[in-house]
């Protein structure tokens, strides 16, 4: 294997598993790293450091000269695409092929960029310095723009920046400047309050205790690295539950020939207040969070950490238009995800009902109409259909190309498959900008906000009608009336506990059995007297209002309506639970409650 001189000090510093041996970028080195970390973490200590050495020799000793050289246009390139592109753009007869032909235009100078002979190539391409999009716009051209909404200005630029732009160009750009004035100047201050609104969503998530004595968890492939680490929700071949899953014992389930394992999680933990030790798993040394830890907090200040560089990122234009429509990245995307607008940018459409695709046709306005049975579903005319006449479809499924709302798949599908979305969408929000961070992360988020279902009706007088309660409190209330029946007695009752991804409350479907008979469960809890109820979610800074300890809501926001509230419901504030706040108003020893509670 031939070794470049930089490979060579890298390795220098690496055991062989981790050796780099082609060329790698920073986002794989960071999830390289990261998996080093995790699975010897003294080892990573020494390597990391050797690293950090080896970068600030190579830094102080070598230098990089720029000359305009390295700024040159690649004319002829260039300009032998964008004649083509201009050909296709002036007999364009809508916005929609115009701004798919300048968004086609910015992939194509992205490429050309990239072969510019000069210097400054070798630092964009080794992710030293600067981004593709970034010295395409300087060597190339920007292609397109965005405007004052992010959307793609249907208008070809043709020049580049170092040639200067033509008065039409600079009108066309000049929104998007104007943007990344304006978000160069907020890139503090968002992040700085989503961190406070991640904080107040999750500040309650303490661990309290050792075993809630879950049997549900979420599934995961047995070679994921974010399998370590954690306790085995099921009996899984040789190992029982509650069995913590080290490297060894992963590299036993993988040869073992499994296609998947259920570990527990903090989503699904079943205790009454905060999460216990076994959902929540290790901690990143590798030893077990004692009770009184605040892995809700400190999992809130990691995911904000990265906040401002997504801010700082974004005020670039865009990275590629090619695909946007679909994803919505960085701190826009981040804060859609937890916030699910009504506004929400590339929205796909999700079927209301069970039932069959009985129909699809263009809409008299654009878009298309999809049925499902009788009902009627709109498709805008940015998003393609992806089902087709005679299709099966369960309620939350997509109808069409986009994303998924957030609080709609809550509605749709429940508590437990909204928290596994929002899980996987936040993952690769942060995995595109190079970050990978452990998903507990995530499922203490998921579980701190997405945990509320309204009471629609209920003939007992546990719970008033209207009302909105914790998901948890209102799956402990059903457990406590529950009967276990064969999988085929409970089509049409509500299940009495979570499996996987069905939340407790829910009615069992065909297609939920199904699920279920495909995961081996033959048996059910169901709940003969369960209320009837809808599964809400909250944008993220509302939800700590709905905290029934009202000392714990005043954290938040909202702090007239939260009082008056309270008032009228008698409420009470624990000063020894698990919100650290009513222990500081109430001015108590701190520290010193029962099981690691304030």
């Amino acid at each position: 294997m031939s070794e470049t001189f930089g490979r060579y000090l890298i390795n220098e510093h690496l055991p062989d598993k981790y050796k780099v041996d082609k060329p790698t970028g920073p986002k794989e080195m960071n999830k390289r790293m990261n998996e080093y970390a995790r699975e010897d973490p003294g080892g990573y200590v020494k390597s990391i450091t050797g690293l950090k050495h080896v970068g600030d020799h190579v830094s102080t000793t070598e230098g990089m000269t720029i000359g305009l050289d390295d700024i040159e246009p690649q004319y002829a390139e260039r300009d032998a695409m964008m004649n083509q592109l201009k050909d296709k753009f002036a007999k364009a007869t809508s916005d929609k092929q115009r701004r798919d032909i300048a968004e086609s235009a910015q992939t194509h100078m992205i490429d050309i960029a990239l072969k510019h002979p000069g210097t400054m190539t070798r630092q964009v391409t080794s992710g030293a310095r600067g981004k593709p999009f970034q010295f395409s716009n300087i060597v190339a051209s920007p292609g397109t723009a965005k405007d004052n909404l992010g959307n793609t200005v249907p208008w070809l630029i043709t020049k580049s920046y170092s040639e200067g732009l033509s008065p039409a160009d600079y009108w066309a750009a000049g929104n998007e400047a104007i943007m990344n004035t304006i978000k160069s100047n907020i890139s503090v201050s968002e992040p700085g309050e989503l961190s406070k609104i991640l904080i107040n969503n999750m500040a309650d998530l303490v661990v309290t205790e050792d075993d809630c004595g879950a049997e549900n968890g979420i599934i995961m492939p047995p070679d994921s690295p974010d399998v370590v680490d954690r306790f085995l929700a099921q009996d899984t071949g040789k190992y029982p539950k509650g069995t913590l899953v080290t490297p060894r014992i992963q590299n036993n389930l993988i040869s073992s020939g499994l296609k998947h394992v259920s570990v527990r999680s903090p989503m699904t933990c079943e205790a009454a207040d905060g999460v216990c030790q076994k959902c929540q798993g290790l901690d990143e040394k590798g030893n077990i969070h004692v009770p009184g830890t605040n892995v809700g907090i400190r999992a809130a200040q990691a995911l904000s950490e990265p906040l401002t560089q997504m801010a700082l990122s974004t005020k670039h234009g865009a990275k590629t238009a090619k695909g946007e429509r679909q994803q919505v990245g960085g701190l826009k995307g981040f804060r859609q995800l937890i916030e699910s607008p009504e506004q929400f940018m590339n929205k796909a459409t999700l079927t209301e009902i069970d039932g069959d695709v009985t129909k699809v046709e263009k809409a008299p306005q654009g878009g298309h109409l999809v049925y499902v049975n009788d009902m009627q579903h709109y498709v805008t005319p940015e998003m393609g259909v992806k089902v087709s006449k005679g299709d099966k479809v369960s309620a939350g499924d997509v109808l069409s190309e986009g994303i998924p709302k957030p609080d709609e798949v809550v509605r749709l599908k429940g508590i437990s498959a909204g928290r596994l979305y929002m899980v996987d969408q936040l993952k690769n929000i942060y995995r595109d900008q190079g970050m990978n961070f452990d998903p507990r992360h995530f499922e203490l988020l998921a579980r701190g906000e997405l945990n509320h279902a309204r009471i629609e009706d209920d003939r007992s007088p546990k719970f008033i009608k209207g009302d909105i309660v914790n998901y948890n409190t209102f799956k402990s209330t059903l457990a406590k009336e529950t009967k276990e029946v064969p999988l085929e007695d409970a089509l049409g009752e509500t299940l009495g506990k979570e499996y996987y991804e069905h939340s407790a409350g829910t009615r069992v479907t065909h297609k939920i059995a199904k699920s279920l008979a495909a995961k081996k469960i033959h048996k059910v809890a169901i709940a003969p007297r369960a209320p009837e109820i809808s599964f809400v979610m909250k944008p993220a800074t509302r939800a700590p209002t709905l905290n029934p300890d009202w000392l714990a809501a005043l954290a938040h926001r909202n702090l007239k309506a939260t009082i008056m509230r309270g008032a009228q419901e008698g409420a009470v504030s624990d000063i020894h639970g698990t919100h650290p706040v009513p222990a500081f108003v109430f001015g108590t020893e701190f520290g010193e409650g029962k099981k690691g509670r304030y």
